[in-house]
């Protein structure tokens, strides 16, 4: 029996932070990983390709996606800041994305999600994957809409989406908020492997390690194959007395995001967190 054809991939974002802990992962999986991000970026595989292009430009896509199997979405402006730096990189990139994927035949799309996507919600409330998103701000907003436009592409068009609610991903935890939500770069690494393989037609998961603080249930990951290998909880001495001096940011899953221009009366969120 011939072995399954291995996938030819667009990586978006190739150039950032989070990509780095995909690619090598990527590279072994697959046929061809096409690097692309609005700076130069440099092959290290022999079946890595760049492409330097801007998803704003619809323009650019179809020579980026033809013949592609799966995008791996982590592009995008990464902070808050205001409408007219959000809207280009964050919101028509994704409906050019996901309109051009559609045209090329592109199978699925996993994406870079947020945990400003439910950065509302109080630290002391679970939430998980079908619980209505609470954004903490313009780019929290532009993290929904992305949901939303997967779930509209996955539902009428079949092409399906695996978005990511990441937390924060590096090789260690730096502050206390990190000992609910951070992701080592391997366990970040697997839920994308896991996005490529699984069995959907969209989901929504939470990009976070095994962390007994953590504030989500990730209970449809895990359900999709999910196991992660990292614990923030052995930082958990060090970095326990490591907040913020808003009570409001610590009352809040999204921290500084959520206390940033909040224009309500605080006095009700000097609260445990």
């Amino acid at each position: 029996m011939p072995e399954p054809r291995l996938p030819i991939v667009v990586l978006t974002g190739a150039a950032g932070r989070l990509a780095q802990y995909v690619r090598p992962m990527l590279a072994s999986a697959c046929r061809e990983v096409r690097l692309c991000d609005v700076r130069p970026v440099t092959p290290q595989a022999v079946n890595e390709r760049a492409f330097q292009c801007a998803l704003d430009d619809a323009g650019q896509l179809p020579a980026l996606l033809t013949g592609a199997d799966m995008v791996v979405h982590l592009a995008g402006y990464p902070r808050e800041a205001a409408w007219d730096v959000i809207l280009p990189a964050n919101i028509t990139s994704v409906a050019n994305l996901w309109e051009a994927a559609r045209a090329a035949g592109v199978q699925r799309i996993l994406y870079a999600s947020s945990n400003h996507a439910m950065g509302l919600y109080p630290r002391a409330t679970t939430v998980g994957s079908d619980d209505l998103p609470r954004p903490d701000s313009r780019y929290g907003v532009s993290k929904v809409f992305m949901e939303a436009v997967a779930g509209l592409y996955a539902q009428k068009f079949g092409l399906k989406g695996f978005g990511m609610r990441i937390g924060h991903c590096s090789p260690e935890p730096l502050d206390a908020r990190m000992l609910a939500h951070w992701i080592s770069p391997r366990d970040l690494a697997q839920l994308v492997r896991v996005g490529m393989d699984a069995d959907y037609d969209e989901a929504i998961v939470y990009g976070v390690s095994d962390n007994a603080a953590s504030w989500w249930d990730n209970a449809r990951a895990h359900a999709l194959g999910y196991r992660p290998q990292d614990s923030a909880d052995r930082y958990r001495e060090a970095l326990q007395h490591k907040v913020s001096n808003d009570p409001l940011a610590e009352h809040f899953q999204g921290g500084d995001f959520a206390a940033a221009e909040f224009n309500r009366d605080r006095s009700g969120f000097d609260v445990d967190r």
